[in-house]
């Protein structure tokens, strides 16, 4: 349990920091002793968070979007390098979006 509890947490660390990289607010505790695995993060408030929760669901994207927030819950079977794709197809939805 401990194992995998780890692994999300560094597939968290890196999708978190690549997010907010890109003005997306975390909601995740700064106490690694309170996380859970899930990431939930505000959009920037120039994003339609509907528009892009089904983009990237299009696109092979695991998230859902509840009460307003981008919502990531990876468990032991998603790789690490998994985040590069998940970024990029972020950043593609977004460059896509109508400004």
């Amino acid at each position: 349990m401990s194992a995998i509890f780890e692994h999300v947490q560094g597939y968290l660390d890196r999708l978190e920091g690549e997010l907010t990289e890109r003005g997306f607010t975390s909601e995740r505790s700064p106490d690694p002793r309170r996380r859970s695995g899930t990431l939930s993060l505000r959009p920037p408030s120039d994003v339609d968070l509907h528009g892009l929760w089904r983009a990237l669901n299009e696109r092979g994207v695991a998230c859902t979007m509840p009460d307003g927030r981008l919502r990531f819950s990876p468990h032991w079977p998603n790789a690490l390098d998994e985040v590069p794709r998940v970024v990029e197809t972020l950043d593609r939805v977004l460059h896509e979006a109508p400004a």
